[in-house]
């Protein structure tokens, strides 16, 4: 069976590959060293387990992109590498961690053999710090042999700002999918029923549905879960912004608070919206068009060229005049991608100015002894204004 997988091409991949290398041939770096999964994930299409095994992506400014891998993943790998065009041309594999050679000493000897004298890595240790790992740092190792280290500073993380046309319709794909799996989810609300109850029936309900769309649905960076959930945010705990869970049945009367952004391609979307389960009361009717009055001043600010820290400023000055500022617990939007939660932020200390192309959450939320009420939609900024990639009622259809 030949299975299609949403992606970004490997074309596309190639293209940030060379951007990368020619930053930092401006440098006179020989090659770059990397850790960070997600700018791996973002260069090669390539995701693995993070464990405290170390794993890194080296490309040389003259050659292909290496692996350095533990054995664990080597099958997994290789699979991987072949789905995103093999990228990665050479893969070395130690045995395991800490091992009787330590993981980087192995690395050195690598750089050595690829006749690197200066690199550029994303983390001086050489390794994530995760699960107990500890080990010798790695630019300490490299210095001994006369290899010059660097830092790599914010080259990937200023190119994930602006999304390509590749990456804009990844994500709108998965806020059709976050779409669908909160109508699903609506759907199953009953008096009596836990929120995680629903969240696993409407999302073995979608999934089904994505499955079969995609002859199968394969995320490339997680292992397949729940594309839906309430996380907790039932009657009085979605007056907790990040609640993580309710400790009883959803009630008649509750406000409830429920989101999405299922992973297409390593790309996320984010949809979430204040649901009230019955009729309410006025108090939380008030409160809810509140937050519609805040999120309607976000939009209206919403636009390129425009700092990111005057759309915030222009909610908070909202919620002032509508004497509901002692609510407010967050700012009004952060950036997504191939993080649920990355730059650049609608914060008003964050003053980066908004570009066509950045991918931005409207999410000014008001939480109070009433409930939490906050709508959370992903938008594009373009070159007019600005596009929604999630969409879903937001009013009155929210009365379940």
């Amino acid at each position: 069976m030949v299975v299609k997988i949403l992606k970004i091409s490997r074309g596309e991949l190639i293209k940030r590959i060379n951007s990368v290398l020619d930053k930092i041939k401006e440098s006179n770096y020989d090659a770059i060293y990397l850790t960070n999964p997600t700018n791996i994930f973002y260069l090669t299409n390539i995701s693995i387990l993070s464990t405290e095994r170390p794993f890194a992506l080296i490309i040389p400014v003259d050659g292909s992109p290496i692996a350095f891998s533990p054995s664990v993943e080597r099958n997994h790998l290789e699979y991987r590498n072949s789905i995103a065009g093999n990228i990665i041309s050479e893969i070395y594999y130690y045995f395991d961690y800490p091992g009787e050679v330590h993981p980087l000493n192995k690395v050195v000897n690598i750089i050595k053999n690829s006749k690197i004298k200066s690199i550029a890595t994303d983390n001086f240790m050489g390794a994530n710090s995760i699960f107990g790992y500890s080990g010798p740092k790695l630019s300490d190792l490299l210095q001994k042999e006369g290899i010059n280290v660097g830092n790599v500073g914010e080259i990937i993380n200023e190119m994930r700002l602006i999304k390509s046309n590749e990456e804009i319709e990844l994500i709108k794909e998965s806020g059709k999918w976050a779409a669908r799996s909160i109508k699903v989810a609506m759907d199953l609300i009953e008096e009596n029923k836990w929120d995680w109850e629903i969240s696993i029936q409407a999302s073995i309900k979608v999934l089904h549905e994505m499955n079969k769309n995609f002859s199968p649905y394969l995320p490339l960076r997680e292992p397949v879960g729940l594309v839906v959930g309430f996380r907790g945010q039932v009657g009085e705990f979605s007056s907790y912004p990040h609640a993580l869970v309710s400790e009883r049945p959803i009630r008649k009367g509750d406000v409830l608070g429920i989101g999405a952004g299922p992973e297409i391609g390593g790309y996320y979307s984010e949809l979430e919206r204040t649901l009230i389960f019955g009729k309410p009361n006025d108090k939380i009717l008030n409160y809810f068009n509140k937050m519609l009055e805040l999120r309607k001043e976000a939009f209206n600010m919403l636009r390129p060229y425009l700092s990111a820290s005057a759309v915030d400023k222009a909610v908070m000055e909202k919620a002032k005049e509508l004497k509901i500022d002692e609510f407010l617990r967050h700012h009004t939007g952060h950036g997504l991608g191939l993080e649920i939660h990355e730059p650049p932020f609608l914060d008003v200390g964050y003053n980066l100015e908004l570009k066509p192309g950045m991918v931005v959450s409207i999410e000014p939320g008001i939480y109070n002894n009433y409930g939490g009420f906050r709508h959370s939609d992903t938008v594009l900024i373009t070159k007019n204004g600005y596009e929604l990639l999630t969409n879903f009622p937001d009013n009155e259809e929210l009365i379940v």
